[in-house]
């Protein structure tokens, strides 16, 4: 076997291993609060004043990260869980309810766009509407 057969198949091995960090590691996102995967249906963006955004993977963690960095932020963004949609938190409808989203932090709260869907979902799961938790007093 010739040296650069074993330089060849070396590339080939650093290449894969390469590729498979990338995949496990750098292409999810993070929790900007405890640096869980986050799942896109559950997703929560802040964007702050300056324009740059963090992504949290549950409402919980959010509202942990947003309470002691209210001065930062612009707006936040939550996901609604039935259509998976980007909508401002102001717009949302708010449950609390049974159903835990993250084993990690027992996240119970969920964001929907439409008000018929927060009502089934609390019905469904022993739950309540709440208010914004993202709510900025000016």
């Amino acid at each position: 076997m010739t040296k650069s057969f074993w330089i060849g198949i070396i590339i080939i091995i650093i290449v894969s291993v390469m590729g498979v960090f990338y995949q496990k590691y750098l292409s999810i996102h993070h929790c900007a609060y405890d640096g869980s995967a986050v799942t896109a249906i559950y997703e929560v963006d802040i964007v702050l004043n300056d324009g740059s955004v963090k992504k949290f993977c549950s409402i919980y963690c959010a509202t942990k990260w947003f309470k002691i960095n209210i001065q930062v932020v612009d707006h936040v963004i939550v996901t609604d869980e039935i259509r998976g949609n980007k909508i401002d938190s102001y717009m949302a409808y708010f449950v609390e309810s049974d159903l835990i989203t993250n084993k990690t932090n027992n996240n119970r709260i969920h964001a929907f766009q439409q008000r018929q869907h927060a009502q089934t979902h609390a019905k469904k799961f022993n739950g309540s509407a709440i208010d914004d938790p993202f709510e900025i007093d000016e």
